[in-house]
């Protein structure tokens, strides 16, 4: 586990490497993709590309569901879940992540690999974290023809949807009546199995690029997604399908435009906060041709995005790849897959009550590739602001990492008289399970001041002085313990 801090807009930020993924070690998976997420002792659960089997006819391996279990100290474990076998009777290439019910059982989809060699939805049911797990065919998709159609779609690549009744919502890119993917649901009945629906087909694929997201569910029970080069320009298009009488209608709700020849490319997913607002990113597309984060209002009618940040691949991060995570204050979390200085970054885009946001660089990626190259999946934020991620490529052995981010609290001390009178906290930081340890620069001759921190929700509300101290001659510096 290394540390480093950030040079970037955000110098109080602290860089963890959880987990180097190394090729060399073939049964444990590399190249991590797709989302990471938690249960609520703070375990981590993830998919890798590739490594694990390798039949005769895919060296590379039909990739892993692995897990990061917490350690006593602070540390993380690394253990293989599920060796993914590839086709007739299991998946591979497991792209979009996975999603947690309340049970703790695992949910997601294989790009490949199933009877038609067109992928699968799977469900793995762990005895713990650290243990290999059960697994189940939930859906097998069928073989395509020729011309690439089948009935109910191929290759999904995006994580699922559950509700609350354990109806999983997906999509797929390929397949389908017309080529173009497809958007399904598998409801579970009485006796554990799941009926499988097609809710819509899209339209013929207009280039390579045209994965579909996952999808996210408004309070009405809608669903909205992205095409990443589907629309009325091929540049992409965000997308709803509104449920009415226990039946879903599809509608084009913005078709990104081209500009110089420039496809927009929205990839992965949306992010919906509590009003409905839908939030996503664009590979590409923008003024500066380097990928935007927007905002949609959501609804069935038709409306245009609001830009709230345009990358610029000459002075900053650029290409975004997984759409953004929003935390409670609204503020918005993303990565981009490549940067002017460096193999890609973390973002954070912080909303002025206006409308209007600023945008921040925490942290980007350099060292020669040693801490990660290409984050190109969205992070998870956890219930005392840690930021977790993956990045496909780089790390110690090339292979891919796992990282954290968390924030160092900043505050000032007010000094009268030589004592300290009171300290204010100027920036709470993010990560803390438990209150910091508050130094003060000790005076030249005199007694220290003393002080203890409120933590709130993992950031620092408030510091106490509980001695104030003598000697001062000035304002001496206040520091708290990194989180961890």
């Amino acid at each position: 586990m290394t540390q480093g801090h950030a040079t970037a807009d955000t110098a109080n930020v602290v860089f963890t490497k959880l987990y180097d993924f190394n090729p060399n070690d073939f049964a444990s998976g590399y190249n991590p993709n797709g989302r990471l997420i938690a249960d609520i002792a703070g375990n981590l659960y993830g998919v890798a590309l590739y490594g694990g089997h390798a039949p005769k006819d895919n060296p590379l391996g039909g990739g892993v569901v692995y897990s990061l279990g917490r350690a006593a100290g602070g540390g993380y474990h690394y253990h293989v879940l599920h060796v993914f076998q590839g086709g007739p009777t299991d998946g591979a290439r497991p792209v979009g992540g996975l999603t947690m019910d309340g049970a703790g059982d695992l949910y997601g989809t294989t790009a490949a690999g199933g009877s038609g060699w067109t992928g699968t939805v799977f469900k793995l049911t762990p005895a713990s974290a650290a243990a290999a797990a059960d697994i189940t065919i939930l859906y097998d998709f069928t073989a395509v023809s020729k011309s690439g159609i089948n009935a109910d779609g191929a290759a999904p690549n995006s994580s699922l949807l559950i509700d609350i009744h354990g109806t999983l919502f997906g999509t797929t890119s390929s397949g389908g009546a017309n080529g173009g993917g497809t958007v399904f649901s598998l409801t579970r009945q009485t006796d554990g199995t799941y009926s499988f629906a097609k809710l819509h087909d899209f339209a013929a694929p207009q280039g390579y690029d045209d994965t579909t997201g996952g999808l996210v569910r408004d309070g009405s029970g809608n669903l909205y997604g992205l095409k990443a080069a589907g629309g009325a320009y091929g540049s992409g298009e965000i997308f709803g399908l509104f449920l009415s009488g226990g039946s879903y209608s599809y509608q084009s709700l913005y078709s990104f435009p081209q500009i110089d020849y420039t496809r927009a490319l929205p990839f992965g997913s949306l992010a919906i906060d509590a009003a409905g607002v839908l939030y996503g990113t664009t590979n590409e597309g923008g003024e500066d041709l380097s990928g935007t984060v927007f905002s949609y209002p959501g609804g069935s009618s038709p409306a245009t995005p609001t830009t709230l940040h345009r990358f610029n691949d000459v002075t900053g991060p650029s290409a975004p790849d997984a759409g953004v995570t929003i935390d409670a204050a609204g503020t918005l979390f993303g990565t981009a897959s490549y940067s002017a200085t460096g193999n890609g970054a973390v973002y954070r885009l912080t909303p002025n009550g206006d409308g209007s946001y600023t945008y921040a660089t925490l942290f980007e990626f350099t060292e020669f590739k040693r801490q990660g190259d290409a984050p190109e999946s969205p992070l998870l934020l956890d219930r005392v602001g840690h930021l977790f991620g993956t990045t496909v490529e780089g790390g110690a052995d090339l292979g891919g990492v796992v990282f954290r981010i968390g924030e160092t609290a900043e505050a000032i001390a007010v000094m009268e008289a030589g004592v300290v009178l009171q300290v204010i906290v100027t920036r709470p930081g993010r990560g803390y399970s438990t209150p910091p340890t508050v130094s003060i620069t000790p005076p030249a001759n005199g007694m220290t001041a003393q002080a203890v921190a409120t933590v709130d929700h993992g950031s620092v509300t408030a510091v106490t002085v509980t001695n104030p101290g003598s000697g001062y001659d000035f304002g001496p510096q206040v520091g708290f313990t990194p989180p961890g």
